[in-house]
């Protein structure tokens, strides 16, 4: 797509992928300012307009705010308490990705994230209802678990908080041609997933 080097056959499966994602109420801003100001009125209008229940940030760090610019460690904390009221106030489901600080590649051995990795900022760890790691062994070229398993193409979810539910991780494959995530066969998970616990979180959104 990048390059326009799109044969006829793939421009007809795009323009139907394009019809499908019409038809599903999917808003992108990418728009170059970034302040919690600006997004949040953008937030409040697709809320309002369009009925949005999940709105994702992509990611913290990008985001600014007028006040605090001599502190970035306030600044973040500022944004992070703003976007936990939009969660709170609206009745949606705000996902923040985070940055980590570079603690982790210089720490030696183990390289599993901690809530002490979230970057610039304690108020992350303590506004957030859950924080869920993404952990790939393979990219620090640990390749076998401390089982010695091999650990290639495996990613692990790791929920380091849950402030309504248990902590632990999930183990999933990594397909890397699509960069998409399965199911790891040979992996019991200690979490339950069920409808009647996803209709609940209009209840008390999670942020």
């Amino acid at each position: 797509i990048l390059q326009h080097k799109l044969n006829e056959e793939e421009i007809e499966k795009l323009g139907s992928l394009k019809k499908q994602m019409d038809e599903r109420k999917i808003f992108i801003n990418d728009s170059c300012n970034t302040s919690i100001s600006a997004f949040k009125a953008h937030c409040l209008k697709q809320i309002e307009e369009n009925d949005v229940k999940v709105i994702i940030v992509d990611y913290l760090q990008m985001m600014s705010s007028n006040k605090y610019r001599n502190s970035r460690e306030l600044e973040i904390s500022y944004i992070s308490r703003e976007l936990k009221n939009l969660a709170k106030d609206h009745g949606v489901c705000v996902i923040a990705t985070s940055q980590l600080s570079r603690n982790v590649e210089t720490r030696g051995g183990v390289k599993i994230p901690n809530l002490t990795d979230l970057r610039d900022s304690g108020a992350i760890e303590q506004d957030a209802d859950k924080v869920i790691f993404i952990y790939r062994p393979e990219y620090y070229e640990i390749m076998q678990n401390e089982m010695g398993e091999s650990t290639e193409a495996l990613v692990e979810l790791i929920v380091a908080k849950n402030r309504n539910g248990r902590l632990g991780r999930i183990t999933l494959e990594r397909d890397r041609d699509y960069t998409t995530l399965r199911e790891f066969e040979n992996h019991d998970s200690v979490f339950e997933f069920s409808k009647k616990r996803l209709s609940e979180l209009g209840e008390e959104p999670p942020f």
